[in-house]
């Protein structure tokens, strides 16, 4: 596992991005190899929820849907259509149900093509290529209007309230707002979320200090940094020394003596 910058710093010819939307994380998506062998950069996320914030933040060139899941394929559908940022990202909807109803369920929802399982590679890759080709007719037509799909991607686009990270081949998106603290481990870190998901990123305690937003994030430790939204309390535990506790966290983090002046100066300890 490892700390995932997703699309930063990209070059002006970078490969177009799809973006998969997946329902089963025991299951690898069997057409990512053959699609990267084609140019594209395929990435990966497992469930509804992380891809609609995925694709709200960083607006792929194409997204596929593959939940095998009616009624969540039909929501993620109509979510993406009704969100300004995501309502003109060309989608493709991967089914295992034939049924007609359905189908045209997808397509009136805003689904630009709905493919039935078992697909072919070829027919994924025209449906891909001729979807992409449109965009890119729209893009020439109206520059004035449309934002490129060569600055989708670009770093303004980003909202500096997250991280995203790469668990496996999967990508997981991350709000500051949920992580409870992170600990050091070495050149890693491992992220306590609030719902008690303890994850390790190759992202340095000093990196994180530079990223996190100060407000509510507070360093006590040369290895440890707190979320101040989950302090529950602040006790004394010896002379000099103190020790923090976080909402639904049983054990205690020591304050260090090099932090502990800002904590003073920050509560009545």
């Amino acid at each position: 596992m490892n700390y995932f910058y997703f699309f930063c710093d990209l070059p002006k010819n970078y490969l177009k991005k799809i973006l998969l939307i997946h329902g089963n994380p025991e299951q690898n998506f069997e057409f990512q190899n053959i699609l990267e062998s084609a140019g594209f950069n395929t990435y990966i996320t497992v469930g509804e929820a992380d891809g609609l914030k995925i694709a709200d933040r960083y607006m792929p060139d194409i997204m596929i849907c593959d939940l095998d899941n009616c009624d969540k394929e039909l929501g993620v559908i109509k979510r993406l259509n009704e969100n300004p940022s995501t309502e003109c990202i060309p989608l493709l909807v991967i089914t295992s149900t034939p049924n007609n109803a359905h189908i045209r369920a997808a397509m009136e929802l805003g689904a630009d093509d709905v493919l039935v399982k078992p697909i072919t590679y070829e027919s994924l890759l025209r449906s891909i290529n001729k979807r992409l080709r449109k965009i890119e007719v729209i893009s020439a037509r109206l520059t004035d209007k449309i934002i490129s799909t060569e600055n989708a991607f670009s770093n303004h686009s980003k909202k500096i309230d997250h991280i995203l990270i790469k668990i496996g081949a999967n990508l997981k998106l991350i709000e500051f707002s949920r992580i409870v603290c992170i600990s050091a481990l070495k050149e890693y870190s491992k992220v306590t979320t609030d719902d008690g998901c303890k994850i390790v990123v190759r992202k340095s305690i000093r990196n994180w200090v530079e990223t996190l937003p100060a407000k509510d994030f507070l360093r006590i430790h040369r290895a440890t940094i707190v979320n101040m939204l989950f302090l529950d309390k602040i006790e004394k535990a010896g002379f000099r020394s103190y020790n923090v506790y976080l909402k639904n966290i049983s054990t205690p983090f020591p304050i260090s003596q090099r932090y502990g002046n800002i904590m003073k100066k920050t509560f009545s300890v």
